[in-house]
């Protein structure tokens, strides 16, 4: 599976070598401890050296010149596919041990030719050099977006009504797309539910989009896909949300002013066609931190609750500190789950 994806350049305009090429972005892991490695750097370059020293123009970066140039590496227990873009630049995806990087090559360079490219080249035109990052950001987001998308689409799917994904040993696997805007305690909560730890500033906002494995009782697992909050990132939010199972909007009731935004980004999700009749919890969050009574009849009327009519909801209270309303959303997604399941003719992993 895809764990990380990297963007290299060439620092100086020379010969690349291990001491003047650097990742410029990585995403999700933005650590950068691949490159803790002198020899994977080595590696790296070296698998793509003639064709980065010689700066092909951007019409050489055809179909059949990204296959014939692409290269998967396994070096220093590490695994990679690594491909040429124009500028002088190496994009890098990594893989756990049992992955094929071959297997993933048809797709990058499909997702290349069909629209990646373009927004890439796009980057270097007369754009200064803060939005040039924002849009490799964006590009390395939607990047790993689509090929996570790749790995869930190689999964074996099972009715058509309301689909679970089924792993390679045949265990149900319920998606649930987290969303809501930023600073509203996504990641945290993710934490939480996934490790039971809670720590203030873990997470500060960043562009990372996360996917966090839940595993209930039943021996159901969720997979959590928690979205970038920040607006730049929210056009993104359909690709992650897509093939869903459950729908977790989160709100940070501390911070009312923004209000009228969550509503915003909340309805223009909910009303989306392929979203229609995915059940929907709404997390009202930090309620350690905001004269916010666990009343839901201000929250129901502020953000028009009561018109969803298309999907089964629910509303709950939690402060991530202090543990509360934890305990309610894992049964609620648990109910859901089994709920899902039982649609789809299955008791438990063993009747797949």
């Amino acid at each position: 599976m895809l764990e990380n994806i990297f963007l290299m350049e060439d620092n100086n305009g020379n010969e690349m070598d291990s001491s003047n090429c650097n990742t410029y972005l990585a995403y999700p892991d933005e650590n950068d401890t691949l490159f803790d490695s002198k020899e994977i750097v080595q590696q790296i370059i070296m698998s793509q050296k003639n064709v980065v020293e010689k700066n092909y123009p951007t019409e050489h970066f055809t179909e059949d010149f990204l296959h014939a140039n692409s290269k998967a590496i396994q070096v220093d227990g590490v695994n990679l596919l690594i491909i040429p873009l124009p500028y002088q630049y190496i994009l890098g995806l990594v893989f756990d041990l049992e992955t094929n990087p071959y297997d993933y090559r048809n797709e990058l360079i499909r997702l290349f030719q069909e629209y990646l490219m373009q927004s890439y080249l796009d980057t270097f035109d007369n754009i200064n050099k803060t939005d040039k990052i924002k849009n490799k950001s964006n590009l390395l987001l939607t990047l790993f977006i689509d090929l996570r998308k790749y790995d869930d689409e190689s999964l074996v799917f099972l009715k058509e009504i309301n689909k679970v994904m089924i792993d390679s040993n045949n265990n149900p696997l319920v998606k649930v797309f987290v969303y809501g805007i930023d600073f509203a305690g996504k990641s945290s909560l993710m934490r939480l539910l996934s490790t039971g730890k809670f720590d203030f500033d873990y997470f500060q906002p960043t562009k990372k989009f996360r996917i966090t494995n839940v595993k209930l009782d039943s021996g159901v697992k969720l997979i959590c896909w928690d979205m970038p909050g920040q607006k730049i990132f929210r056009s993104d939010w359909l690709r992650g949300a897509q093939a869903s199972n459950l729908l977790l909007f989160v709100l940070d009731c501390a911070d009312p002013e923004r209000f009228s935004e969550s509503k915003e980004e909340f309805w223009n999700m909910l009303n989306l066609y392929e979203l229609k009749s995915i059940p929907l919890l709404f997390l009202v969050n930090k309620t350690d931190l905001a004269d916010c009574k666990e009343n839901p009849k201000p929250i129901i009327e502020k953000f028009n609750l009561n018109e969803i009519r298309d999907r089964d909801w629910h509303i709950v209270f939690s402060s991530l500190p202090k543990n509360t309303g934890i305990s309610e959303l894992i049964e609620w997604m648990g109910n859901q789950a089994d709920n899902l399941l039982l649609i789809n003719g299955i008791k438990n992993s063993e009747d797949i």
